[in-house]
């Protein structure tokens, strides 16, 4: 959907703000949806959250100043729900490492998480790396959902740490303490898929 013409329904109301978010569904559920099932790892769940998300679009739609497109605003909503609900469980995990991942460790967690796994000549081997890596981040998920959720900005989304800052509502430097947890936690988590992803044979 155009972002002008969005905004100008916000302005309208009625009807038009009605038929604005009607077509927001229409066109970007798909890609809340899984970008909440991936964060969540329940359909149902996700289903829910995409649908408070768009009712949170709509309670903060004046808000929307049109300085950047419409899906990523719309997406921002979506995070913050989510996080949200990760937050009401929350548990803490001890810390076991001190390492953080290497740049070469998050470009796989992008490719790996968002199920495309490129097919080298030895599909085999790329199949069991990608099965180790989604059992490896399912655990991680389940055991540290918000720590998985910011990663997950990082690798796939390309968000910078002012924006991920935004969105947990910290400052700069308990962002970046913060993300440093995640990675040393997501390490943890991820070892052994990053034994068989890093080491030559």
């Amino acid at each position: 959907m155009d972002k002008t013409l969005f905004m100008e329904a916000c302005r309208d109301g009625g009807q038009r703000i009605d038929g604005a978010l009607r077509l927001l569904d229409r066109s970007y559920f798909a890609i809340l949806y899984r970008d909440s099932v991936r964060a969540t790892g329940d359909r149902d769940i996700a289903r829910d959250l995409v649908q408070e998300a768009f009712i949170k679009v709509w309670q903060r739609c004046a808000t929307f100043r049109g300085e950047s497109e419409l899906l990523p605003w719309v997406r921002s909503v979506l995070r913050r729900v989510i996080l949200d609900r990760l937050r009401q469980p929350a548990r803490e995990v001890a810390l076991e490492d001190e390492a953080g991942l290497t740049a070469a460790a998050m470009a796989q967690i992008a490719q790996l998480s968002g199920q495309q796994v490129p097919v080298p000549e030895d599909a085999l081997k790329q199949r069991q790396l990608a099965e180790v890596f989604q059992r490896c981040w399912e655990r991680f998920a389940q055991a540290c959902p918000e720590h998985a959720v910011v990663i997950s900005w990082i690798a796939e989304d390309g968000l910078t740490h002012g924006e991920i800052a935004a969105l947990l509502e910290r400052t700069p430097g308990a962002t970046r303490e913060f993300i440093s947890q995640c990675r040393k936690r997501a390490r943890i988590y991820l070892a052994e898929w990053h034994a068989l992803a890093f080491t030559e044979v």
